[in-house]
């Protein structure tokens, strides 16, 4: 989905919504933002409600608190700044703390499933592992194995135990990936799920091109290390990237591969935590919470910047993020070393309620919570596509392709037509055998009246009368280009064989289907945003690009001697598009027939139109100027070049033209201002 690329834009245009308005959904300090059909972000009503700001457990104040997580009813806290850990209840009520002196700067906080405290400590170099009255069990140091590695340095950052009692631990530092220990007997398994390496076009080349010793002098890339992670309650392990990716989070399976089907990418990433329909919470350090569905499509972003002011629903820098069984969340500012609570909204509740059924292959039960859904914001589009999976469920493809339009699931609509198609086939499969065969027979039997008698000379009189007018040969000759290149162009050169006239009706039909192409392909192959349509702006940019070309190689030709006049170049390039101006119209026909599986149909016919294409207008090339093969190649290139030194100019042009317009435009209304002032 596109929101990846422009979340970072989002969040900084929220920061300043925080600042300078209030939410025009409810009576908040944040707005909740999600995102539509398109990928586009839009305003909806609050996702969750602030509720209660914990801003001290009893009389014990926070200091820099780092992590928080909640097991049962009760919450767990990493307070950093004073070195100890404090339990309370989820109301702010001291339970107990814990203050060892072998914690130093406990960062990271998970409890196991039997109870078991395990506190990450950086300054320590340690896992420790507590009884909730604060009895030490154990102690996880830096592994002795040699896997592991001599030099690699063991300053942990978060832990977190799946059910078979294996540790996993993010290290500073450590692009090996998490650390995985045994629990019981603290045995060094191996690294889990390191972070790819992305190696640009460039760093690819120079790995070509140098030596192994020059390889060495370069900066050796390597993986980021993992920040943070988390693992739920069926021992999947979630890991947080803070540094830009486009996996800030992934979903790790037992073979380490990244389970969610879009890439999640956010900047200053503080935080994760999972809730208890699989749906993935996450903070950044800059006060925003976003919400995310199983497969993280993104479904809310809402809080914000604290600016001094204190609002609920703000935060000055969050550390950390926890939920509750029934979607309560709690967020930890480190800065104020307060803790505040949200509630889901209705509206959320009902979302929370689809899903969890959608997830779990409900489809027809969860199209009830869809619709509340649709009736509390009928533009929350990603209720559309549960909707549509029932409306599958239930063979009613019709409607089914409609919802899956909605919610710009081009798969879910390949899959609902292709049943639909199979549907209507099966239903009138006599009726398409019978017009097959009459049309078919119809032909044939014209084919032996035309062959064997007079009856369609008459008609055959006709055609041949209004195909002997000129325009028409001259359009028609269009499909004498293929069978003979060669002798098409030297009709076109010598012959007079077309005319402008007749060049320029192509050249019109041409900016007609190459419109039609981008414009009216079937919704499943469709390149474009529906509603966003800029015809004048497309029609007259191809224009202009044809225009271009022409002229360039008109100039090349007559700079190198070329025979062609500008008359030749102008009729020759649109004859030359033939491949493109016929078998077009069939690709968007055949757009609107096919599937997403049928795909390589059109790719098949695509290969025929450019490559065919490509060669006649190489042929054109050679056989207007008479050129020899060398001097064909050296043409091409140099109108090549023209044409993109001449889109060089033509753009400064434009640029130094919008700012004189600007610039005189503020003359003359500071010229206006000043006389009437």
């Amino acid at each position: 989905m596109k929101y990846k690329k422009l979340l970072k834009t989002v969040l900084a245009s929220l920061l300043l919504m925080t600042v300078l308005s209030i939410s025009a959904f409810a009576n908040t300090a944040y707005k909740t933002i999600t995102v539509d059909k398109n990928g586009d972000y839009i305003e909806t009503q609050n996702a969750y409600n602030p509720v209660m700001t914990i801003e001290k457990i009893d009389n014990e104040i926070l200091s820099k608190p780092g992590d928080m997580t909640i097991s049962g009813e009760k919450l767990y806290i990493a307070d950093t700044g004073n070195k100890r850990i404090v339990i309370s209840t989820l109301e702010g009520s001291l339970i107990s703390v814990i203050s060892s002196e072998f914690l130093k700067q406990p960062c990271g906080i998970f409890v196991a499933e039997n109870g078991e405290i395990l506190v990450a400590d950086m300054e320590a170099e340690a896992v420790f592992a507590f009884t909730e009255d604060g009895v030490l069990q154990n102690k996880y140091e830096k592994p002795t194995s040699v896997l592991y590695g001599e030099k690699e340095s063991f300053i942990p950052l978060k832990v977190a135990c799946d059910g078979n009692d294996n540790l996993y631990i993010s290290c500073k530092g450590n692009s090996n990936g998490i650390v995985q220990i045994s629990r019981s007997t603290g045995e060094f398994l191996g690294y889990f799920g390191a972070n790819e390496v992305t190696i640009s076009l460039w760093d690819r080349f120079l790995d070509s091109i140098f030596t192994e010793e020059q390889k060495s002098q370069l900066q050796q890339t390597i993986p980021a290390s993992i920040s943070n992670l988390t693992v739920d309650s069926t021992g999947i392990v979630y890991t947080m990237t803070n540094i830009e990716t486009d996996q800030v989070i992934r979903k790790l399976n037992m073979s380490a591969n990244d389970m969610l089907k879009t890439d999640i990418s956010f900047p200053s990433p503080s935080d994760l935590t999972i809730g208890s329909i699989g749906n993935i919470y996450a903070s950044t350090s800059n006060g925003y919470i976003l919400e995310f569905n199983s497969e993280g499509d993104l479904l809310f972003i809402f809080g914000g910047f604290d600016d001094g002011s204190q609002r609920i629903g703000l935060f000055s820098t969050i550390s950390a993020i926890a939920v509750t069984e029934n979607g309560r969340l709690y967020v930890l500012d480190d800065t104020t070393g307060q803790i505040q609570t949200f509630e889901p909204t209705e509206f959320t509740e009902n979302v929370h309620t689809a899903l969890a059924l959608y997830q779990d292959g409900k489809y027809i039960e969860s199209k009830e919570p869809w619709e509340k859904v649709l009736l509390m914001n009928n533009l929350f589009d990603y209720a559309h596509k549960g909707i549509a999976e029932s409306y599958y469920m239930e063979e009613n493809y019709a409607e089914a392709m409609k919802h899956f339009e909605l919610s710009n699931d081009k798969e879910g609509v390949s899959k609902a037509f292709t049943e639909l198609r199979n549907a209507v086939i099966r239903k009138n499969i006599f009726w398409i055998l019978g017009i097959a065969v009459v049309v078919l027979g119809g032909g044939y039997v014209l084919l032996m009246l035309r062959r064997k008698t007079k009856v369609l000379a008459p008609a055959g009189e006709v055609i041949r009368k209004v195909s002997d007018k000129p325009l028409l040969n001259q359009l028609f000759f269009l499909f004498k280009i293929p069978k003979n290149p060669i002798d098409a162009y030297y009709g076109i050169k010598r012959e007079n064989k077309v005319s402008v006239k007749s060049a320029t009706i192509l050249y019109s039909i041409f900016v007609v289907i190459y419109l039609a192409d981008k414009y009216l392909r079937g919704y499943i192959f469709s390149t474009i945003t529906v509603g966003q349509y800029s015809v004048i702006k497309d029609a007259a940019v191809i224009l202009g690009i044809l225009i271009l070309i022409i002229l360039a190689h008109y100039l090349i030709c007559s700079i190198t001697e070329g025979e062609a006049s500008l008359k030749n170049v102008y009729c020759a390039i649109v004859y030359s598009l033939m491949p493109y101006i016929i078998l077009r119209p069939v690709v968007i026909i055949l757009t609107h027939i096919l599937t997403d599986s049928e795909v390589f149909i059109i790719n098949f016919l695509n290969v025929i139109i450019y490559v065919c294409t490509i060669a006649l207008l190489v042929v054109m090339v050679n056989e207007l100027n008479n050129y020899k093969a060398s001097e064909t190649v050296k043409c091409i290139f140099w109108t090549l070049f023209a044409f993109f030194v001449a889109i060089v100019v033509l753009f400064i042009l434009y640029v130094m033209t919008k700012q004189t317009a600007e610039f005189v435009v503020q003359i003359w209304s500071e010229v206006i201002y000043r006389v009437q002032g």
